[in-house]
């Protein structure tokens, strides 16, 4: 019995500790998240309201994660609702994945402008380059 434990309390629960803080297990907004990631807009929406009153701090962080993979997910939806606020809240932040690998950084930028470019809708016009500016900014 106590060899179980002592299994358990260095290799068993340090691991589960390490999965739950990955970018892929949201810790503060994890219902949230996993509607935002199924393309639910009133979701990315909710992300965005929430950005504006959280401060910084890891919890604004993993909103900008969340918001930064909702632009591939549905970019029209994602200018839509960064148009609300006239700035681009997440396009440009590529967490945890993307640290000491600039290759992947790189792919990750093209594909995001992609994504943005890939939308005419004369409405969004202006929120789109505000858009691209900032995703541009970012590769600096």
């Amino acid at each position: 019995m106590k060899i179980f434990i002592i299994i358990c309390t260095f290799f068993v629960f340090p691991l589960q500790v390490s999965v739950a803080a990955t970018s892929n297990h949201y810790i503060y907004y994890p219902n949230l998240a996993k509607k935002v990631l199924s393309d639910d807009a009133r979701s990315f929406a909710q992300v965005l309201a929430k950005s504006e009153v959280v401060p910084n701090g890891a919890k604004l962080e993993e909103l900008a994660e969340i918001s930064s993979k909702y632009v591939r997910i549905n970019p029209t939806e994602f200018l839509r609702v960064q148009a609300k606020y006239n700035h681009c809240f997440g396009v440009g932040f590529m967490g945890e994945d993307y640290v000491d690998n600039q290759s992947a950084k790189v792919r990750e930028r093209k594909l995001r402008e992609i994504a943005l470019n890939s939308i005419s809708e004369k409405s969004l016009v202006s929120i789109k380059q505000i858009c691209l500016a900032k995703l541009n900014h970012s590769i600096k």
